[in-house]
């Protein structure tokens, strides 16, 4: 009998060890938004990375830092990425950085601090929940051109509008 007990034991603390730490092995920013002839998307990813991220660690805070080059933004066509490139002022600031730190657990989910560097402003959401899917590790983000002191930016003479709010996916692969 002791010994079952012992074995549950070990199983369970195998299980919370291995949930205290997290292999990611690449990672995606996603930025949606909506004109007035349908929505895009564009992305920025790096894979065949590897780094271990600890949950809950009280000393060391992991964090990743994306630094993303402007340009390296992926909209599907070039007249959409230069359009992308040009209302994120990649001339006078060719890199977006995101940072992700403060990994944490509690109740079963994942939270974090995420901290976007864009056009010169600075933005930190302090309390981002991480949802876990098969792939990995995701947030969702609601920004607005406001929040960036930037206009949404119009086409052809203002025949061609795109909406205020913007959507940011961050995934982290497992």
């Amino acid at each position: 009998m002791q010994v079952l007990i012992l074995m549950i034991f070990l199983f369970f603390s195998a299980l919370a060890q291995d949930r205290s730490e997290l292999i990611i092995t690449d990672q995606r920013i996603q930025v949606s938004g909506y004109t007035s002839l349908g929505k895009f998307n564009c992305d920025f990813s790096r894979v065949g990375m590897k780094d271990t991220l600890k949950l809950n660690s009280t000393g060391d805070l992991r964090k990743l830092e994306f630094i993303i080059p402007v340009k390296s933004f992926s909209c599907g066509n070039f007249l959409l990425n230069n359009d992308f490139r040009a209302t994120l002022k990649e001339k006078e600031y060719p890199n977006a950085l995101v940072t992700v730190s403060n990994f944490r657990q509690k109740s079963g989910k994942v939270y974090c601090t995420m901290v976007l560097d864009l056009v010169g402003q600075k933005l930190e959401f302090p309390d981002i929940i991480l949802e876990k899917n098969k792939e990995g590790l995701s947030a969702n983000l609601i920004l607005n051109f406001d929040m960036l002191k930037l206009s949404p930016p119009s086409k052809f003479g203002g025949l061609v509008k795109v909406e205020n709010q913007l959507d940011l996916e961050l995934h982290l692969g497992m």
